[in-house]
């Protein structure tokens, strides 16, 4: 009886610990989303702080296709579960169509033909997230093999090409960045990539569709801030 009730009493203690080691697990994640959230709005009230100030000329057309993208990027992550880790794409997205409408009174005015392309296809990548979501509508117009390889892989198939246009469409911000160094701030865009980092760390799901996105940003707003960084060595 003695060791029967060791025997309970250790198996209590087991299920106690599991049970902490889940909470901790949870605390830790929720933790890490928010952090990575915070350092978001650091990063876009600096910018938004030096745009009033006129240190920062914002482009309109890019955080369109930004916002577009990272809320595709977002809903993809939503749709995969990807619990606290997803918030920062959230936000990103939201904040990303509010500084599109600040920057139409305070930013670039003229846009290029490319700039535009890039609006287009963030536009398709998004009705083609829409598309993949319905089995029904993709078999009357794939067949065969490409339609089973498209429904069992949709989501991977919308976050890698939300990935690829979002790389994409920082073209006009590193040509932006290029010719005219001083126009942004190569701190906000450090801290862009850098929010995406504890993200990483507050994913419930952790695949392919749900950390291509972030791990693209990562690596264009560094990139960006480095062009910015050495160009402004260069131009005074």
């Amino acid at each position: 009886m003695e060791k029967q009730n060791l025997s309970n009493g250790n198996r209590a203690g087991i299920e106690i610990a599991k049970g902490a080691a889940v909470n901790f697990v949870v605390s830790l994640k929720d933790a890490m989303g928010a952090l990575a959230v915070l350092i978001a709005i650091l990063a876009y009230g600096i910018y938004a702080w030096k745009s009033l100030r006129g240190d920062a000329r914002p482009h309109p057309l890019s955080w369109l296709i930004f916002g577009v993208l990272t809320g595709t990027g977002y809903l993809v992550q939503l749709d995969q579960q990807a619990g606290p880790g997803s918030w920062v794409m959230a936000i990103t997205a939201i904040i990303c169509f509010l500084l599109c409408a600040m920057s139409f009174s305070r930013g670039e005015r003229t846009f290029s033909w490319y700039e535009w392309a890039f609006l287009a296809a963030a536009a398709v990548v998004f009705a083609f997230y829409l598309w993949s979501r319905e089995p029904d509508l993709i078999a009357t117009a794939v067949g065969g093999a490409p339609r089973d390889l498209v429904i069992r892989y949709a989501a991977e198939i919308s976050a890698s090409l939300t990935a690829f246009v979002s790389v994409l469409g920082f073209g006009p911000t590193v040509t932006k960045a290029w010719a005219r160094p001083h126009s942004d701030s190569a701190s906000v865009f450090l801290l862009n990539g850098l929010k995406f980092v504890p993200s990483f760390f507050a994913l419930d799901t952790i695949s392919v569709a749900t950390t291509v996105m972030p791990a693209a940003l990562v690596v264009a707003n560094a990139g960006v801030a480095l062009i910015i960084f050495l160009r402004r060595r260069r131009v005074k």
